[in-house]
């Protein structure tokens, strides 16, 4: 778009909520588990509180001090799967059994994302990067011979990182990607595979070797070896990994682990979940035994 030029849109639309809990945060750097999949939406409100307020010197309004709040979004959901609402709120859940136990939360903080639509029918990608759920609250009535049902509602409220970002200097809250304003082409899958920060945003991604000296291995037949990638610069080390064998017949490779099944020499091509980085090691099979 032209610097200028206007562009009018409204909001209609949300889905695609995910989360991942913030496994640590430092100023050193924040570092987070698996995404997950939320509960359905309905709705999504977003306020976020700002105050600028004059300091009077020498009876006159000298300087402006601005503070900013955190950023509360409003969710209007389906129903959450007991597991999940466990997952969120730190209660106990036992998977063998089914059972939920509500009691003392145990603190936990997540990012949470989701994705947005204008009545242009572009969307955008947006990660809170750090946030607390409040406790979801819900209605459940008698039946009738209507359609009435209900969800259930809860806040999502997002604050700073302790991680102090390379590309912005700062502690921050969000990051968001336009389809509308997207030189770098980001998709859905690639924004929403980890967290994305300021730093990982259009991040310069190598995979810098398989760690193997030399690049090639020996399997014994039915036996496993480990490769495993390096990911530079450091601050982009949570970009995901695939493994791909080029003869399935002579390995297997699930997470670095190459499985040998059939003599024949593979060729595992190691790619970071952008798809455009890529290295290779060539594993022969069979060997060894």
């Amino acid at each position: 778009m032209a610097a200028g030029e206007k562009r009018y849109f409204m909001y209609r639309g949300v889905r695609g909520a995910v989360y991942a809990e913030v496994l640590s945060d430092t100023s050193e750097g924040i570092t987070y588990g698996t995404v997950k999949n939320f509960t359905g939406l309905i709705n999504v409100g977003v306020s976020q509180d700002s105050n600028s307020d004059p300091v009077y010197i020498d009876n006159f309004p000298a300087i402006m001090v601005n503070s900013t709040g955190p950023i509360t979004l409003s969710l209007e959901t389906s129903g959450m799967p007991i597991e999940q609402k466990s997952d969120i709120l730190g209660h106990y859940y036992d998977s063998n059994s089914g059972m939920y136990v509500i009691g003392e939360r145990r603190p936990k903080t997540f990012a949470f994302g989701y994705i947005g639509k204008y009545t242009t029918g572009n969307e955008y990608f947006t990660w809170l990067l750090k946030g607390t759920f409040s406790v979801p609250e819900y209605t459940s009535s008698t039946e009738n011979n209507g359609t009435d049902s209900s969800g259930e509602t809860l806040t999502f409220t997002g604050i700073a990182t302790t991680a102090v970002f390379d590309r912005t200097n700062r502690q921050e809250m969000q990051v968001v990607i336009d389809e509308t304003t997207n030189p770098l082409n980001i998709t859905e899958t690639q924004f929403f595979a980890t967290v994305q920060t300021p730093d990982t945003i259009g991040a310069t991604v190598a995979v810098t070797g398989v760690g193997l000296a030399p690049s090639t291995a020996s399997v014994a037949k039915n036996a496993t070896t480990t490769l495993t990638a390096t990911v530079t610069p450091n601050n982009a080390s949570n970009k995901a990994v695939t493994w791909e064998s080029s003869n399935s017949l002579v390995a297997t490779v699930e997470n670095g682990v190459v499985s040998g099944v059939d003599d024949g020499i593979a060729t595992i091509t190691v790619t970071t979940v952008d798809g455009d980085f890529t290295d290779t090691a060539t594993v022969t099979v069979g060997t060894g035994e």
